[in-house]
């Protein structure tokens, strides 16, 4: 991947660090979890993932006026430059989706949680 610094193609996922979920651009305070790639199991990052995704449709559930859900950001900004640039990690939004989880895992996941509390997903996920 492309560092937003030095643009060379040198930007490197951390192997630990924190993905956050957005949803329509709105996130909830819950909507993070924590990742290790070195000791944590795809199956195991992808239950997380449901956790958070079932946490907020739940919330989302109870809302009166829904909106459809039309844009979903799984992402993170643990990355590091191998040339050592000085990223900006609060300001740094870079999607995990194809890095960590399968752009198809993530497509059930809201499908099936998104069902379960009849709230309408049409999402292009970032």
């Amino acid at each position: 991947m492309y560092c937003p610094i030095c643009f060379q193609n040198t930007l490197k996922i951390r192997s630990n660090g924190v993905i956050k979920l957005a949803f329509n651009g709105k996130a909830r305070n819950t909507s993070l979890f924590t990742y290790n790639l070195q000791k944590e199991t795809q199956e195991q990052l992808l239950l997380k993932l449901r956790e958070k995704v079932e946490d907020f449709m739940k919330f989302y559930g109870d809302f009166a006026n829904k909106e459809v859900i039309k844009k979903v950001e799984v992402y993170s900004g643990d990355f590091q430059c191998v040339n050592d640039c000085k990223i900006d990690l609060l300001a740094t939004k870079v999607s995990v989706v194809n890095l960590i989880f399968a752009p198809a895992d993530v497509r059930q996941i809201l499908s099936e949680e998104s069902k379960k509390y009849g709230i309408d997903v049409n999402a292009s996920f970032t």
